[in-house]
This record gives C-alpha cells, sequence and structure tokens, in this order.
C-alpha cells in the first residue's frame, strides 16, 4: 500500500466541543511539517454536546502536505477505552498514537517519539510532572504504578501516559478491559509478555485547558483494581505469554 500513512493520530473526544477543533489543528500542523504521510482520526464517543458536528466539520480528505482527517462516530458513550479499540479497528497506519483531544502533550513532540520508533515496537511515553493533580490522584498515580511493577515484574516507570504502538502489534493483542482505566497498562504488560520491544521516553506534560477530566472517580477506580488483580491472576497462573497471547475466538 503505497499511499498507506506511516501515523495515525487517534484523538478519542466526548463532550470536547471547546478544545477539538484547536486541539486537531495543531496536531494536523505539527504533521505537516514532518516528512511523512499521517492521518487524524476523531473518533466520537457518543458526545452529547457539538462534538459530532464540529468532528464532521473537521473532516478533510488527505491534502499534502495537510494529512486526512476521519471520524468515526460511537452512537453511545462507551468510554475512552472503547474509542481506543475503535480506533485501532479503523487506523490505516503503521504505527498508531493516542493523544487526548485536550492534547495533554505538545504535538511537536511527535517527532521524538517517531524517532524512538526505529528501535521499538512501543515508544512509552513518561510524563513530565503531576502538577495538575490533587493529593488523591497523585496517591492513585503512584499507587498504580508501585502495584503494576510488584505484580507483574515490568520495570516501566509510567503505564498510563501516552506510547505510540506499532498497529501489527496492537492487532495481535485482544484489548480486554475496555472499561477501566487498566486498559493502557494492559497493553503493556501483553506487549512486553509477548517479547515486543519497549522504549521509554520522557515528554513533557501540557495541563488541561478546556473540557473536563474524568480520572480518579472510584467506580472508575474499583473497575480498574477489579480488571488488574483479574489479569494478574491469569498471569500468575497460566505464565505471561499464555495470559498475554490472544485467544483464537477474539
Amino acid at each position: 500500500m503505497p499511499d498507506r500513512p506511516f501515523l495515525t493520530v487517534l484523538i478519542p473526544a466526548y463532550n470536547e466541543s471547546a478544545g477539538l477543533a484547536a486541539g486537531v489543528q495543531a496536531v494536523a500542523a505539527r504533521l505537516a511539517a514532518l516528512p511523512l504521510v499521517a492521518e487524524i482520526l476523531i473518533v466520537d464517543d457518543g458526545s452529547r454536546d457539538t462534538t459530532p458536528r464540529l468532528a464532521d466539520s473537521l473532516a478533510a480528505p488527505a491534502a499534502p502536505p495537510r494529512p486526512a482527517v476521519r471520524v468515526v462516530h460511537h452512537p453511545v458513550n462507551r468510554g475512552i477505552g472503547a474509542a481506543f479499540a475503535t480506533g485501532v479497528a479503523h487506523a490505516a497506519g503503521q504505527w498508531l498514537i493516542l493523544i487526548p483531544a485536550d492534547l495533554a502533550m505538545d504535538p511537536a513532540d511527535l517527532a521524538k517519539y517517531l524517532a524512538a520508533a526505529a528501535q521499538a515496537d512501543v515508544v512509552v511515553g513518561n510524563r513530565s510532572d503531576l502538577r495538575d493533580y490533587s493529593p488523591f490522584r497523585r496517591l492513585v498515580h503512584y499507587t498504580n504504578i508501585a502495584l503494576l511493577r510488584l505484580l507483574f515484574g515490568v520495570p516501566l516507570r509510567q503505564f498510563q501516559y501516552i506510547s505510540l504502538y506499532r498497529l501489527a502489534l496492537l492487532r495481535q493483542i485482544d484489548l480486554e478491559f475496555t472499561g477501566s482505566a487498566f486498559l493502557l497498562a494492559e497493553i503493556l504488560l501483553k506487549a512486553h509478555a509477548l517479547g515486543a520491544r519497549l522504549v521509554e521516553l520522557p515528554i513533557a506534560y501540557v495541563p488541561r485547558r478546556t473540557g473536563r477530566a474524568t480520572g480518579a472517580k472510584w467506580p472508575l477506580l474499583l473497575a480498574t483494581l477489579r480488571d488488574l488483580f483479574r489479569f494478574w491472576w491469569r498471569w500468575l497462573t497460566r505464565g505471561p505469554a499464555a495470559a498475554s497471547r490472544r485467544r483464537p475466538d477474539s
């Protein structure tokens, strides 16, 4: 596929009408400056504001050097994990990176991710600070990292920030835990168990300017713990590779 994009930038959006256009434009401008073919894939996750219409208005075919912008709509809100799975299913690129609609990173750092990809199957971003975290959310953050490292023995410094994935690898992994915040850690743990090359990369964090963060809520935290221990038990009883291998019927 000579015209296949090298990179898909996945932007999930739920009620992000205040910042979606600026985010997409910032990413598009950065992609246009890079020597590669790229696309932006917006997954509208059942938004109830004007996000669906706004996303459709941003959609455009590729017009080099501008990347193509495509949109997929969920009829109802299914959560960021389901939006990620939809992005994996619809992405056309060889590599995929999820960037939130509020960005959470400087698009200029895309070049750093791509440079690191030459020696990796997953480039694991490590955010530089937690300046906008409450004390409770900081506690959750550090406890999560410590627990994952203790239970699974995978010595990454972070598991929940922005990563760049080889799409062929993602499609070998059964994304089971799309209903909780364990999903991103699940991907890294399974990729590591399957022998993928994980390279960590320090990235400057950009705090959210619009919209509202939805993490660190008790129902989500409890669901995340449930999924973490469910997968750990399989990891413990079956072994890492068997626990991580894609099921034939998935």
